[in-house]
């Protein structure tokens, strides 16, 4: 039985610095027949959920990854075959199966090159790990291995043993592998904090006029438009005056854009989620309200396009929801700058001499000192809290 009459189902590649995926869900079962191009099954990465679909028409003969699991690109998930391709024959090619070369077509799809020429197995579990597994006593099958191909290593035993202990100590532990978007978010995050530069500018603003025309907007409308909406919409405007902060740094060039494409951070049960609003400055506060709670909607059940969260070139985070006064975010890269916003709260301030309550809000601006200098990012403060004061 020759490789060509099964097909192998692997992990795909979306973006070039995608190294594995995390299955979600099958929605295909052994033993289902299905078409070329039907979806078969869902995989997270890269903070949103990929729907794959099948390669060619024939039946699922063998599933080789449960949901859940984390693969590297290139590896075995599914088989296809028709009826006449045997049991022994399936196995013989999952067992003979060593991964895809994988690549990009020019037409941006992806190309896999099937490689099922013998190779030297590699073990499942190091033989360091082994040796200490017998000399702790532990099942080396009760372990989840992280390396490739959930291979189990010293580290893997380690960390078992220790959760055993702390379970033997009263103290009982659960260790959750992080998801593919969790792992995104830590790998970026790190990666912020480490190579950039932050420094904070911090204002207080009166959000009382812009409370009353959110109010207003809301009842004309009739749709729910919230403060932050009305903050995008200022927020855009400002950056049309201030193009440095409206910017990418790419190496050692400094990229500014024509439009405001605002990044929303939206919490969800998989992490932090940031749908992108399009040329914010252009558009109502009202269109901006509904296209936000469209994504957010979407971004809370992982049903985002990867184009939807993509090249923002500015972001937005707002906990203001939380009763938080004031707190700092930090910068996604590429961008240079990123706005936190805290809660709107009654306070005493003074009016001409005499004490008045007003509504205020802290905004505190995390910027790249690399890009931008304390100045222009003092002056787009001080145009923004115009915009919101006017």
């Amino acid at each position: 039985m020759t490789s060509k009459a099964i097909q192998a189902v692997t992990m795909p590649k979306w973006g070039i610095e995608m190294t594995e995926g995390t299955l979600t869900a099958w929605t295909v079962q052994e033993g289902q027949a299905v078409n070329k191009g039907d979806p078969i099954l869902e995989v997270e990465t890269d903070k949103i959920i990929n729907s794959v679909e099948a390669p060619a028409a024939g039946i699922v003969r063998r599933i080789t990854a449960a949901a859940g699991e984390v693969r590297p690109v290139g590896a075995l998930i599914a088989v296809l075959a028709d009826e006449s391709v045997s049991d022994a024959d399936v196995t013989e090619f999952v067992e003979a199966f060593r991964g895809a070369s994988v690549s990009f077509e020019p037409d941006g799809h992806v190309a896999a090159d099937n490689s099922t020429a013998p190779e030297t197995d590699e073990p499942r579990v190091s033989p360091i790990a082994r040796r200490l597994a017998e000399k702790l006593g532990i099942d080396v099958s009760q372990i989840r291995g992280t390396g490739r191909n959930g291979r189990v290593s010293k580290e893997d035993v380690e960390a078992y043993a220790a959760t055993q202990a702390s379970a033997t100590n009263g103290n009982p532990q659960t260790r959750v592998r992080m998801s593919a978007t969790r792992a995104t978010i830590a790998r970026r995050l790190a990666d912020s904090k480490a190579t950039i530069p932050h420094y904070r500018v911090e204002t207080e603003v009166d959000v009382g006029r812009l409370q009353a025309r959110r109010k207003q907007l809301t009842a004309d409308a009739d749709t729910k438009v919230s403060l932050n909406d009305m903050l995008v919409h200022c927020a855009a405007l400002a950056l049309m005056e201030h193009p440095q902060l409206n910017a990418h740094l790419d190496g050692e060039e400094i990229v500014q854009f024509a439009r405001a494409d605002i990044a929303i951070a939206v919490a969800t049960t998989a992490g932090l989620i940031t749908p992108v609003v399009r040329d914010a400055a252009a558009r109502s506060p009202v269109d901006i309200a509904r296209s936000i709670a469209e994504m957010s909607e979407r971004a809370r059940r992982g049903a985002l396009r990867r184009e939807e969260i993509a090249e923002g070139t500015f972001s937005i985070s707002n906990l203001g929801m939380y009763g938080l006064t004031r707190f700092d975010a930090i910068i996604n890269p590429p961008q240079v700058a990123i706005l936190a916003v805290g809660a709107a709260q009654d306070r005493v301030v003074a009016r001409n001499g005499v004490p008045v309550v007003a509504q205020m809000l802290t905004l505190t601006l995390s910027a790249d000192h690399r890009v931008v200098d304390g100045a222009v990012a003092a002056a787009f403060l001080a145009t923004l809290r115009e915009r919101i004061e006017e």
